[in-house]
């Protein structure tokens, strides 16, 4: 009987001990919630953020956002670390749409949850416009790829960067079915080669996107001569109501440097009636087919940058091919080493005609070497036109050899004297490398710092 006494007085009192830790367990929590109350109300008092209006905080955040390159779903990065200062500045980021607007997704080491909360940050961007920047073989994954159809209807601006030709293959293939009514902006670059055989994709592109503004195109349609051949244009050319950049490829780069440039052969299949501005980076198409382009879209072109292509230029073809765009303002001329001796020369008769590229407000020559160049065509084309339109032009070298005689490109001093004239005469006037104007330095000066 005292045993079982025992046992039953041991057992109520873990009982009761049991119903005061619960209660004391109960009350510390109870402290603890007050404590983080009493924290939030000397934080509304001390923090300079919470006597501020909703939009002001906001804005701040988003200044804060749009000083990085652009956001990446990392845990110490803006908007991410926001979320974790405090409850106020968690509610604000959660409740500032835009902060989330914009995302890049990378081959960093990720977590396993990475998709997931790409999704969960998009989704916070509400019902606002997207921009999405892709790098690496990401693109290839088929969760990054659910994620580009559910939000299609939103992208604002995509940017993908390709590592291979998989990426390529992959972007064009899921083209046809997504819905991208609303994106105004592509820009695609691949470390590889995506040959000429997807020009036809590239085309279903812009089909897919009827508001797109700027279409850039980089290092995506290198062809080979056999692959020209066994690919027609399109019999009927897609008309894009809306695009006005299309960008194929640097022509710098391309011209100067010999790095693979763009096709334009795709002009072949397109129809701009709005396009505005055109980089060519690897003039492979024929005058006829360059021009029958043009005349099909009458745009309303004001800059131009393009390789001069290496067949002949004779001046009938020169004013062809500037005379459908005669809004043309901006204008950039590559001469690489392979377009022989004639062709600038051409363009610059051409514009002793003050009827031709009377509109013409900057010239832009980048030559690989000025050995060749008629400075006497020069000063009298650039003459002519001191009281035109013309107020700019510039003449830069870029020479393949590292240690080029840059000696040899510049003018003499009669032609620079003649150059000095126009500039007193308020035209702006650069001749020499991109980093030095030598037309501002005596011979002399000049001959030896081209040396050095």
């Amino acid at each position: 009987m005292a045993q079982a006494s025992r046992v039953a007085e041991l057992r109520q009192l873990i009982d009761q001990l049991s119903f005061s830790i619960e209660t004391q367990k109960r009350l510390l929590k109870d402290l603890e919630e007050q404590q983080v109350k009493a924290r939030r109300t000397l934080n509304s008092l001390i923090d300079p953020m919470a006597h501020l209006p909703f939009e002001i905080q906001s804005q701040i955040f988003l200044d804060v956002v749009s000083s990085a390159y652009e956001p990446t779903p990392h845990p110490g990065e803006a908007p991410m670390v926001l979320l974790g200062v405090c409850q106020l500045w968690r509610t604000v980021a959660l409740s500032t749409h835009q902060l989330w607007t914009r995302i890049q997704m990378n081959d960093l080491p990720r977590g396993p949850n990475y998709t997931e909360l790409c999704r969960m940050w998009l989704e916070r961007a509400g019902s606002l416009p997207l921009r999405l920047t892709v790098h690496g073989s990401m693109w290839l994954e088929e969760s990054v790829q659910d994620l580009l159809e559910h939000f299609a209807p939103q992208l604002d601006e995509v940017t993908l960067y390709l590592t291979n030709h998989r990426g390529a293959d992959t972007f064009t293939h899921q083209t046809p079915h997504l819905e991208m009514r609303s994106l105004k902006s592509v820009t695609i670059t691949s470390e590889c080669e995506a040959y000429f055989r997807l020009v036809h994709d590239w085309v279903q592109v812009l089909k897919k996107a009827p508001a797109l503004l700027k279409y850039s195109l980089e290092n995506i349609m290198s062809a080979t001569e056999d692959d020209i051949l066994i690919i027609p244009p399109l019999e009927n050319p897609l008309v894009h109501p809306t695009l006005r950049e299309l960008r194929l490829g640097d022509p710098q780069e391309y011209g100067l440097w010999g790095i693979l440039g763009n096709s334009a052969r795709i002009l072949n299949s397109l129809t701009l009636p709005a396009l505005t501005t055109l980089h060519l980076s690897d003039f492979d198409i024929t005058a006829d087919e360059f021009i029958s382009f043009l005349l099909r879209s009458s745009p309303p072109l004001q800059s131009l940058a393009m390789v001069i292509p290496a067949y002949a230029w004779p001046i009938g073809v020169i004013a062809q091919y500037f005379y459908p765009i005669p809004n043309l303002t901006n204008l950039e001329l590559v001469l690489p080493l392979r377009c022989g001796h004639n062709p600038f020369s051409v363009f610059l008769q051409a514009m002793l005609n003050p009827q031709f590229l009377h509109n013409l407000h900057t010239l832009a020559v980048f030559a690989a070497t000025g050995s060749r160049l008629n400075y006497q065509a020069l000063i009298r084309t650039l003459t002519s036109r001191r009281h035109s339109a013309l107020k700019a032009f510039r003449l830069s070298f870029a020479s393949h050899e590292p240690k080029h005689d840059y000696s040899v490109d510049l003018p003499s001093e009669e032609y620079l004297q003649a150059l000095q004239e126009l500039v007193s005469d308020r035209m702006s006037i650069h001749v020499g490398t991109a980093s030095q104007n030598m037309i501002y330095e005596g011979v002399h000066t000049r001959r030896v710092n081209a040396l050095v």
